[in-house]
């Protein structure tokens, strides 16, 4: 049976605090969108869609090897942004510093799971968080009308220490996809083996 799978990494409490907040004041400005739940907020490596279940111990290994080439590392939250651009928001978003090992990481990632025949991504990797997926478009960011609903928020300013890679399971449903980890696999030098 084919399982919605995806990798990613776990943020801190703090920064998933913060982005809670942030969320809750979008919507009580006025704007109609999907919100995170809680349990639902981390930074997507790599997207994978329906995978056979037998094929996710196969994942886990090609995790384990990518996650073996770097060593453990923090990231900062930056800023908030949208694609697929600020005068066209549908997805609102706070961006991570671009600190070099969580590129390694992706790429890594990347090159293990092309070799079990994932398609590379054609898009360039850019780090982030989904705060909210926007229900109907604004007109611009530039408007009067929609500008002062993002001009003045700031991404929290938390820090998040990344040991870990999880490789998630995501079911989707009526209130918003439900997400449940399948595998925890540590970075080089943090622990010596793969958590299910």
């Amino acid at each position: 049976m084919p399982v919605r799978t995806f990798i990613a990494l776990e943020l801190s409490g703090a920064l998933r605090k913060g982005i809670l907040n942030l969320a809750r004041e979008l919507e009580r400005r006025g704007v109609r969108a999907s919100w995170p739940r809680a349990g639902a907020l981390h930074l997507t490596l790599k997207f994978l869609g329906d995978v056979e279940e037998t094929l996710i111990p196969d994942v886990v290994a090609a995790v384990a090897r990518a996650a073996s080439e770097v060593s453990p590392f923090a990231f900062d939250s930056l800023s908030v942004g949208a694609f697929p651009s600020p005068r066209r928001p549908r997805v609102v978003w706070v961006g991570v510093e671009p600190v070099d090992e969580l590129f390694e990481l992706q790429g890594a990632i990347e090159r293990e799971l092309t070799v079990l025949g994932f398609p590379r991504e054609r898009r360039r990797f850019k780090p982030h968080i989904t705060i909210a997926r926007l229900r109907e478009p604004l007109r611009s960011l530039d408007d009067r009308e929609t500008g002062g609903i993002f001009t003045d928020l700031v991404a929290p300013d938390e820090r998040t220490w990344v040991e870990d890679v999880e490789v998630m399971k995501s079911t989707l449903a009526r209130g918003g996809a439900i997400h449940e980890r399948l595998a925890v696999v540590p970075l080089g030098g943090s622990r010596d083996s793969v958590r299910r």
